[in-house]
Formats: structure tokens, C-alpha cells, sequence
């Protein structure tokens, strides 16, 4: 039946849905500064039980954004469907972030060649990003670059280069020139996981519960006022 749970918890945006064979059935998400995945997250999972009126046992499989992104809620995402996948004994899928972000963009057709940035925001003027084709599909690694002019003179072979999601949205004044082009939509949801993880189920693209954990990219640190 292919029945899945998905969890994105990469950004301030906690988001779940249930898709039974690739196509919603139901979906909750709360966007807050606060960060309220530690207290919205299971309430938003029981809640999609009790409106679908679906057993959680009749869960084939759940799939969780492996990140990069927020520490806190990559972590909370995470032990959530490690828990639930354990519990069940059922398959755990992942899917980074900037793949969920890029499955959400409606791409415009044109004969262009084009790159798309896909950004979570990393604190300066660093990001985490990876960039796609106009077929969606990878062509850097994900990283956590500083954006800059050396960053866009990289590729200067592109005609138009698109910085997308939330994370962009702190470079709309920062360059002069006509590119990069920004469109600052939130892009963080799980509604971005829902095909491509029918897909990884079908091929029986698993994560080892035992060994899966987040894909922080950077290393934690705190910040100590002086």
C-alpha cells in the first residue's frame, strides 16, 4: 500500500504529512522563530492519525529530512521517526533538505541554461545550499558557502542563477548586478519528500536505523556573551 510518513524539520517550519502511494492524504505544519518542533512535533503526527482516522500501525514506512539545517530540529525530526520506525518495525527513508526544497519549486520552462540554489540559512553569509539543472537535478554537493561575488563568478557559464527558499532572502540587496535572481518562498515542507519517497520505497532505499543520524554539514557551536 505504500502508506508513509514524512518528517521535515530542517528550518523553524515543523511539517509531516501521510501519502499513500506518492499523493497527500492529509498534512500539518506550523512555521516559529521559537522553533517548536521539541512540542509541536508528535502533536502534529497524532493529529494527522486522528484526522485521517488511520491506525499508525498501517504505516508501510516513514521518511524524515536528514538536513542540513537547524541542529535542534534535525535532532527532534530524527530520534521522531527512529523512534516510530523502531517501534514498527518499518523501513526509514531519508532525503536532505535542499532535495525537499527543490522537489517544492515550480520550475519555468525556457531554453536557458540556468543553475538553482536552493538555501537554508547558516548564520553570516553562509548558507547551505547544492544547485540543480532545470530538471531538478543535482549538479554541485551540498555545502556551506559564503556568498559572495567570488561565489557567483563560479558560474558565470549559466545564464541565469536563481538563489531560492528563506535562506536567500538576506542577499535581495547585496549584489549589484542583475544576478543572482531571488525568489524567497518558503520551500520547507514536507510536501517536497512525498514523491521522491514512494520512489526510495519502491526501490527499498532504507537507512540503517542503528547507524542514521542527521547531516549537520557544520559543527555545533555556542555562541558565549561576553
Amino acid at each position: 500500500m505504500a502508506l508513509i510518513l514524512n518528517i521535515e524539520t530542517a528550518t523553524k517550519t515543523c511539517s509531516v504529512n501521510l501519502a499513500k502511494k506518492g499523493l497527500v492524504l492529509v498534512k500539518k505544519e506550523i512555521t516559529s522563530d521559537k522553533y517548536i518542533h521539541g512540542e509541536k512535533l508528535h502533536v502534529l503526527i497524532n493529529q494527522l492519525f486522528q484526522s485521517s482516522k488511520i491506525p499508525m500501525t498501517s504505516l508501510d514506512a516513514v521518511a524524515v529530512s536528514s538536513g542540513p539545517g537547524s541542529f535542534t530540529g534535525l535532532r527532534i525530526g530524527v530520534s521522531a521517526a527512529k523512534g516510530i520506525a523502531f517501534a514498527l518495525n518499518i523501513p526509514l527513508i531519508s532525503m536532505d533538505a535542499m532535495d525537499i526544497m527543490i522537489q517544492q519549486y515550480k520550475l519555468q520552462a525556457n531554453d536557458k541554461k540556468n543553475i538553482y540554489f536552493p538555501m537554508i540559512d547558516a548564520r553570516r553569509e553562509e548558507v547551505y545550499t547544492k544547485g540543480y539543472n532545470v530538471k531538478k537535478q543535482p549538479i554541485t554537493e551540498i555545502s556551506c558557502p559564503e556568498i559572495n561575488e567570488l561565489f557567483l563568478n563560479k558560474y558565470d557559464n549559466y545564464d541565469e542563477i536563481y538563489f531560492l527558499g528563506s535562506g536567500a532572502s538576506k542577499f535581495k540587496n547585496k549584489f549589484s548586478n542583475q544576478k543572482p535572481i531571488i525568489d524567497d518562498h518558503v520551500l520547507n515542507s514536507s510536501l517536497g519528500m512525498v514523491t521522491v519517497t514512494y520512489q526510495k520505497f519502491n526501490n527499498a532505499e532504507f537507512e540503517d536505523l542503528s547507524y542514521f543520524n542527521p547531516f549537520y554539514l557544520k559543527d555545533f557551536k555556542i555562541d558565549v556573551k561576553k
